[in-house]
């Protein structure tokens, strides 16, 4: 059910697509199925490339790095570009200013901070600007790397639970195709 829902919103999405900027600019790389499909590893990869763009502070141009990595990896673009949308107007101030304290604490006196400092010029305003943006991506990094690892473990076990559930419900509420109880006699063709 929930797969042929799927598919016909990715064809009405696709269809919509045709013809307009997105379609002339990649041309017909836009329409290749691995894009579109509804399997594991391409919705999985698509989660976890959308997570990973999200957590980067890339802001106006996250949906665009999520397509154009579906294009290059071959995942999911629709799970890639709702991926990103972790990290909305609302959510992007507290998860950066996290990803900067995560930054400041693992950068702050080692010898990597200090090699960080070797390559910045001692302009003091350009200096202090440096060090907050060293701090801001190594955090928005290591939090990238985490939400993706996550989000494509989450796909992985959610899908395989649900493929497992599946063939219990399809015999379950109808009861068509269930076995009849231990000791029970089948109905005479014809009676029922």
């Amino acid at each position: 059910m929930f797969r042929r829902h799927w598919l016909r919103r990715q064809r009405r999405l696709s269809k919509a697509l045709r013809g307009t900027f997105i379609h002339r600019w990649l041309g017909e790389h836009l329409f290749r199925t691995a894009l579109w499909a509804p399997d594991r590893r391409a919705v999985a990869g698509g989660v976890a490339l959308g997570l990973f763009i999200a957590f980067t502070p890339t802001i106006p141009f996250q949906m665009l790095l999520a397509a154009a990595g579906a294009l290059l990896l071959k995942v999911n673009l629709p799970a890639a570009v709702a991926g990103v949308w972790v990290t909305n107007p609302v959510t992007a101030v507290p998860v950066f200013l996290a990803a900067r304290r995560l930054g400041v604490h693992m950068l702050h006196d080692t010898w990597l901070f200090d090699l960080i400092q070797g390559f910045i010029p001692p302009d003091r305003r350009y200096a202090m600007f440096l060090n907050q943006a060293a701090y801001l991506w190594t955090g928005s990094l290591v939090l990238s790397t985490v939400a993706a690892l996550g989000g494509w473990a989450f796909v992985n076990v959610a899908w395989t639970l649900l493929a497992r559930k599946r063939p219990a419900d399809r015999n379950g509420p109808r009861g068509d195709r269930a076995e009849p109880p231990a000791g029970a006699t089948p109905d005479p063709p014809g009676s029922g």
